[in-house]
């Protein structure tokens, strides 16, 4: 008669089956073993994996995932300001005359408030037609084209870039396509931001480690990932007026973000 064996604290049940004088275990309780598995590893957090290989008495032969982030601020020393001209008028060439001289002028305004014109570049030209098609049931009517001329400058003055606004919208620019402000050498705040990230991956892995009963081994895959924040845009259309105060504009803090990805042996 075939005898039966109850183990793990009367949870997982195999059968003995007595072949040649020597008993084996059915193949049952190997797969019960393997859905016990998975089920202790629901409890783990994404950040956080182990894996351990092996049959518990070979050293190792497991491992420990963790993702390790670090943030850093700073404030940004660095502005970049795209802002242009448009102008319409009934042929192509004197829309691109009217806008050529427009920008001409913003450019000597920018120049004359401190902006090295070596950084200030056009960022985009661009000439297209206006209809009317208010008549229904007829063909559109053309009326006039419409210029545009866009320049991109950066400027280290950040105190002073509300200024630098007024006086290139009172110099003819009336579109302002966006700010954003960054570092100029951000080499120290990103090394800075990849120690603590690693750090940071080095603590969890010795807290779980721990929490296991076993110790951190070696290094064995090591990713980065870096995410600067995105600039802040500003979209909006402007007019020159000669009351109009300087527009305020707050730099705040540009942030710069790490993750690595570190996968540790375990002793």
């Amino acid at each position: 008669m075939p005898e039966t064996v109850k183990g793990v604290g009367g949870m997982l049940l195999g059968r003995l089956v007595r072949k040649g004088g020597h008993f084996a275990v059915s193949l049952a309780l190997v797969g019960v073993l393997v859905a016990a598995g998975a089920t202790l590893g629901q409890g783990l957090s994404s950040g956080v994996v182990v894996a351990a290989g092996g049959t518990g008495t070979d050293s190792g032969t497991g491992s420990i995932s963790v993702v390790g982030q670090a943030t850093i601020k700073a404030r940004p020393d660095t502005v970049t300001l795209t802002l242009g001209v448009e102008a319409q008028a009934g042929g192509a060439a004197e829309a691109v005359s009217q806008c050529s001289m427009a920008m001409n002028r913003v450019i000597n305004a920018l120049v004359n408030a401190g902006v090295p014109r070596a950084d200030i570049k056009t960022s985009n030209l661009s000439l297209w037609p206006q209809y009317d098609y208010s008549e229904l049931g007829e063909a559109p009517r053309l009326v006039g084209y419409r210029a545009s001329n866009l320049v991109t400058c950066s400027w280290n003055q950040l105190d002073k870039i509300g200024e630098l606004i007024d006086k290139a919208v009172q110099a003819g620019a009336n579109t302002l396509h966006g700010l954003s402000f960054s570092l100029a050498d951000s080499r120290a705040l990103y090394l800075q931001a990849v120690g603590d990230a690693v750090r940071d991956a080095r603590a969890k892995a010795d807290a779980l480690a721990a929490a296991a009963g076993v110790r951190v081994g070696d290094v064995r895959n090591l990713s980065l990932d870096t995410f600067f924040s995105g600039p802040i845009v500003v979209r909006e259309g402007l007019r020159a007026d000669a009351g109009a105060a300087a527009p305020p504009v707050e730099p705040g803090q540009v942030e710069m973000q790490v993750t690595v990805a570190v996968e540790y042996g375990i002793d």
